[in-house]
């Protein structure tokens, strides 16, 4: 759920349940205060009718009156309390069933003990209290609907700052040379968040740039020595004096100098393509190159027993000619080191991409970490774990996708344009 949505939702239920709230209250507060000022009504009534008694000692005579109503009822013994109450009863005036508030007090006059009934019906009260609840009723829904104007529309705009800057971050590339520049905004967190936000990625920059060329650096002052070291061990192993046991350390020794040489040159690589010194672009026909490779891996293939099967088409892809090489040396590589004996290898080229798949090992691989620097599914295979990355990166330096898919024990790395 998104946050606006999660906001509006809670912001509209917590306003109506508010509203509603004091909605009620209110009305019942008015209600009775209407009520009272009817009850202070029937007591003016009371007063007066008192007040005529003790005048003249009589009861006043019964004038019909709209929206009063008083009868005197004779009682053996009068009584001293006064009693408010509420009910139904029919309107003389209009003989529909309404509302009435009453007051009932005992009087005498005459010698006599009378019940004295002054009642008033609440008509009038109910619609002025059904015209108020209306009114706050026609509030709430305008104060609902702004609030829902304001949060879908204005609070949406205040937030474009924050989403500009996720999508800037979700485009920023440590290894690209382009500057990180967050929209300026007048809201102090967010351009707090902006200024943390730059500061912390052109550290991580720094440091990315620091380490990337002291990898280029180490790797191509080692190629010097590994070099010479390994120009050495040929000679060495060269040397019919030597014993068995000499002999395979020596061959030990020189293994191990081929993997070092492989792995600085592939980090040189990765250096490289990471300081775009690969930016010669041109159209090139991989149906070609693909059909050079085959015949290059055919002999291996042939010795492991492994089916390979082409469906290529003649399809033109602008690219670096050298990085395009790489690229497909590594892919039919790791479809190669990754197989099985007697497996196979399905090379497709079409005009949506390059999809190599090959038998392998019974169950996916970590696509989390597949194209990660070092990684790398077997120890024991004597790879570098930097085949899949340099793969990676030709791909984002060129501008194309790779993904990784696992069905039916067959392995499918897929290049789309």
């Amino acid at each position: 759920m998104k946050l606006f949505t999660k906001y509006n939702r809670i912001n509209l239920l917590t306003t109506l349940f508010i509203f509603l709230v004091t909605s009620l209250v209110f009305y019942y507060f008015i209600r009775a205060v209407l009520v009272n000022q009817v009850d202070d009504d029937l007591e003016i009534e009371k007063n007066e009718i008192e007040g005529y008694v003790k005048q003249y000692k009589q009861l006043p005579e019964i004038i019909p009156v709209r929206h009063l109503v008083i009868t005197y009822t004779e009682i053996k013994y009068p009584s001293t309390k006064i009693r408010f109450r509420t009910f139904v009863a029919s309107d003389s005036s209009n003989k529909n069933r309404d509302n009435f508030r009453s007051l009932v007090f005992g009087i005498r006059a005459n010698g006599k003990a009378y019940e004295v009934l002054v009642m008033k019906p609440l008509e009038s009260t109910e619609n002025l209290l059904w015209s108020i609840l209306l009114i706050i009723l026609s509030t709430i829904l305008a104060m609902l609907a702004a609030s829902y104007i304001i949060n879908r529309f204005v609070l949406k705009r205040l937030w474009s700052p924050f989403f500009d800057t996720l999508n800037k971050l979700n485009l920023f590339s440590i290894d690209k040379n382009d500057p990180l520049q967050f929209q300026q905004t007048r809201i102090e967190e967010f351009q707090l968040m902006n200024n943390t936000l730059e500061l912390t990625t052109r550290k991580a920059k720094q440091d990315y740039l620091l380490l990337k060329e002291f990898t280029e650096n180490a790797s191509h002052e080692m190629q010097t020595p590994l070099a010479i070291i390994q120009s050495k061990l040929d000679l060495l192993i060269q040397d019919e004096k030597l014993s068995e046991t000499q002999s395979i350390t020596t061959q030990s020794i020189y293994e191990s100098i081929q993997k070092l040489s492989r792995l600085t040159q592939s980090l040189l690589l990765l250096a490289k393509i990471g300081n775009s010194q690969f930016e010669e672009i041109a159209t090139i026909h991989l149906d070609k190159i693909i059909t050079k490779k085959i015949e290059a891996f055919h002999e291996l293939w042939a010795s492991e027993n492994i089916r390979v099967t082409v469906s290529i088409q003649d399809i033109p892809v602008k690219m670096n000619k050298a990085l395009a090489d790489i690229l497909l040396n590594n892919l039919l590589s790791n479809a190669t080191k990754h197989n099985i004996p007697g497996g196979s290898i399905y090379v497709e080229l079409n005009i949506t991409g390059l999809t190599i798949t090959n038998a392998g090992p019974e169950r996916a691989l970590d696509n989390s970490r597949l194209y990660s620097k070092f990684y790398t599914e077997n120890k024991n295979a004597g790879n570098n774990g930097l085949g899949l990355s340099i793969v990676k990166h030709i791909c984002d330096a060129s501008g194309f996708t790779i993904s990784y898919s696992f069905r039916d024990q067959q392995h499918s790395f897929t290049v789309n344009w």
